[in-house]
C-alpha cells in the first residue's frame, strides 16, 4: 500500500495581527504524518485484543518509572462497549519539566494575541497542530482548577466541525495514589497528567453535550535516555461525585472505528510536531514574563 502523503499541508491562513507574532515560526514548520511504524500498527494491528488493554478500575497500573505493558499503541473495543486508546510518543532532546511547562504556559495567551472573530484563537495552541488546533485556555481565566476548554478537531485540517472540550484535572490521590508511589514517580523525574474531558456546545453558552473521556498520561525518560510519553484514554468513562463512572451518554459514534483511528493519529501528529519543537521554544520563553509575545 503507498504511503500516504508525508508532510500535512492543510491548515488555515492566520490573521494579519497573528502574522506578525514571533511565535509564526513554529506555526510555519512542516506537520508530517504518521511515520511507516505507527500507520502500520494502526492499519493491520487495530482493533488490538480488549484483553490487553488496562481495565478503568486499574487505570493507575500506568504510572510506573519503567516498564510497558502489552499495549502501547492503537485502540481497542471493551467488552462493556466502550474504547479504549494507547498511544505512545517519544520526544527527542526534550524533558518531562518542559512538557510541565508547555502545558501551563500555552493556556495564556501573549500580550499581542488576538482573539479572532469567535474569541478563541491561540498561537501557543495552534502551533502545536496547525492543522487542527484553534484555542486552549483556562475556564476562569487563571488556572486549571475551573478546567481548561479547548477547540480544536481532530481531521488534520480536513473540514470537520471543531469541537469545544473542557478538560477537568484529577487529583490522584482521591483515587487510590499513595504519596510514597506519587514520591518515587517525583524522583525517577516523571510527569503524570490525569483528567477527564466532557464536550460541549459552540455557542457561547458551552451547554454540557453527550460524552465523557478519562484521560491518563505518563511522561518520563526512555531507557534509551530521551523523553517518552505514555498516554491512555478511557472513551465512555468519566467521573462523577469524585468516583470513576461508566458515561452512558457518550455518543455511538466515539466508538467506532473511523472515530478511534482520528483519536489516535491526531494524538500521534501533534505529538510529533511538539517533539520537533519543544526544546527550543522552552528555551526562548522559559525566562521570559507569561504573556511574553
Amino acid at each position: 500500500m503507498p504511503r500516504k502523503e508525508e508532510v500535512i499541508t492543510r491548515r488555515p491562513v492566520l490573521c494579519q495581527e497573528e502574522q506578525t507574532l514571533p511565535l509564526k515560526k513554529y506555526y510555519d514548520l512542516p506537520l508530517y504524518a504518521l511515520g511507516p511504524r505507527e500507520q502500520e500498527l494502526l492499519d493491520r494491528g487495530c482493533p488490538v485484543d480488549a484483553g490487553l488493554a488496562i481495565p478503568v478500575q486499574n487505570w493507575l497500573d500506568l504510572l510506573r518509572p519503567e516498564g510497558y505493558t502489552d499495549f502501547e499503541y492503537g485502540y481497542a473495543h471493551m467488552p462493556d462497549g466502550t474504547a479504549y486508546v494507547a498511544v505512545y510518543t517519544v520526544y527527542p532532546n526534550c524533558e518531562p519539566k518542559m512538557l510541565a511547562w508547555y502545558f501551563n504556559w500555552m493556556n495564556t495567551p501573549s500580550v499581542h494575541q488576538p482573539l479572532g472573530e469567535d474569541g478563541y484563537d491561540n498561537m501557543r495552541y495552534k502551533i502545536w497542530n496547525p492543522s487542527d488546533h484553534v484555542g486552549h485556555g483556562f475556564v476562569n481565566g487563571k488556572d486549571k482548577s475551573g478546567g481548561i476548554w479547548t477547540v480544536e478537531s481532530l481531521d488534520l485540517g480536513m473540514g470537520e466541525p471543531k469541537t469545544y472540550t473542557v478538560r477537568h484535572a484529577i487529583n490522584l490521590r482521591d483515587f487510590g495514589l499513595t504519596q510514597e508511589r506519587e514520591e518515587q514517580l517525583k524522583a525517577a523525574g516523571c510527569f503524570v497528567d490525569a483528567a477527564y474531558e466532557t464536550f460541549h456546545t459552540m455557542d457561547p453558552e458551552h451547554r454540557q453535550t453527550g460524552g465523557m473521556h478519562l484521560c491518563l498520561t505518563l511522561s518520563r525518560k526512555s531507557p534509551l535516555g530521551y523523553m517518552e510519553k505514555c498516554t491512555r484514554e478511557w472513551i465512555g468513562y468519566g467521573i462523577k461525585d469524585g468516583k470513576i463512572v461508566r458515561d452512558e451518554t457518550t455518543p455511538e459514534f466515539m466508538f467506532s472505528d473511523e472515530y478511534l483511528r482520528k483519536v489516535v493519529t491526531h494524538s500521534t501528529v501533534e505529538a510529533q510536531q511538539l517533539s520537533i519543537f519543544l526544546a527550543d521554544l522552552y528555551n526562548e520563553y522559559n525566562d521570559k514574563p507569561l504573556d511574553a509575545d
